[in-house]
């Protein structure tokens, strides 16, 4: 399973650990990889049950879009 969201395609950042050796010298060198906060979500799409690997950010605005659209359906 690649670690990649379905809606905005947010991948892993790739970085390098240094830790300060002796004095200012670099030593053991470390690549460091931030990965996102997948989460996999059933949503209904048209009628159907659809299964998404989506990141924690989009669950949360997704909520957030349908908090909002309620709201304005109460307004009328």
């Amino acid at each position: 399973m690649s670690r990649v969201c379905e809606i905005c395609q947010k991948r892993y950042l790739k970085g390098n650990l240094v830790p300060r050796g002796i004095g200012q010298r670099v030593t053991n060198r470390a690549i460091k990889k931030q990965r996102p906060n997948i989460r996999t979500k059933r949503i209904e799409i048209g009628g159907q049950k659809i299964k998404l690997r989506i990141c924690a950010s989009c669950v949360k605005r997704m909520k957030f879009d349908l908090k909002k659209a309620e709201e304005l359906s109460k307004a009328e």
